[in-house]
């Protein structure tokens, strides 16, 4: 077989991978982080939901340095770790929650740069307006999945409860108290809040880390 047929095969499994084998490589690396993080020391709200945590900075990392697919790789990783090895009393909820709430901080910008042709690269998000409002909108898409599951699912879960008692049972630990009336109204503004915060923190740092240093050079999307 000549060295002209190897090339041509090379190419074709190459174009048929679903990963090529650095993106392949650099996924993993970062999930394995993802995967410490989880033992990272973090601070909690009273309910056991963590106030802040750097788990989910190397699933947005991978989806701007590769796109969509290492994005989801990576998350797909975190996802196991945190449901494996998470010393939570209920890692499903805590490792769904996780990758509920950051999925659109990487499906959302990916968007944006389908529907508004932008080139294909992370140089893309190198621009800060078009990552400001990439993530803005993915922050704010996140904030209502929250609200949602938090509602019916989550804490629902975890507590025994029925969905009508989420928000006074949610703002007796967030706010104080069950805020009578307005309990619903503060549930939202409490939950978003959080999430807003998570969501900016993510994302900031996770610019931070590739485009001041340009990093990102190093790891163009093909």
């Amino acid at each position: 077989m000549t060295t002209e047929n190897l090339g041509g095969i090379n190419r074709r499994i190459h174009k048929s991978s679903i990963y090529s084998l650095r993106e392949l490589a650099v996924s993993s690396v970062l999930g394995a982080l993802s995967i410490f993080l989880v033992f990272a020391p973090d601070v909690r709200l009273p309910w056991g939901m963590a106030a802040l945590d750097f788990i989910a900075i190397p699933w947005i990392i991978a989806f701007l340095l590769f796109g969509l697919k290492s994005g989801l790789l990576t998350s797909i990783i975190g996802f196991l770790g945190i449901f494996f090895f998470s010393e939570e009393a209920f890692p499903l909820v805590g490792a769904t929650m996780k990758f509920s709430a950051t999925i659109p901080l990487i499906m959302v910008p990916a968007l944006v740069l389908k529907f508004t042709r932008s080139k294909s690269s992370g140089e893309s998000f190198a621009v800060k307006k078009v990552y400001v409002l990439s993530m803005a909108i993915a922050i704010a898409v996140r904030c209502l999945i929250t609200i949602f599951l938090n509602y019916y699912w989550a804490v629902p879960f975890m507590y025994n409860l029925k969905p009508s008692d989420v928000p006074g049972a949610f703002n007796f630990f967030f706010w104080g108290g069950s805020l009578g009336s307005s309990a619903l109204t503060y549930y939202i503004l409490g939950v978003s809040l959080w999430n807003t915060w998570q969501g900016v923190v993510d994302a900031v740092v996770s610019w931070s880390v590739l485009y001041p240093t340009n990093l990102y050079k190093q790891f163009r999307w093909r």
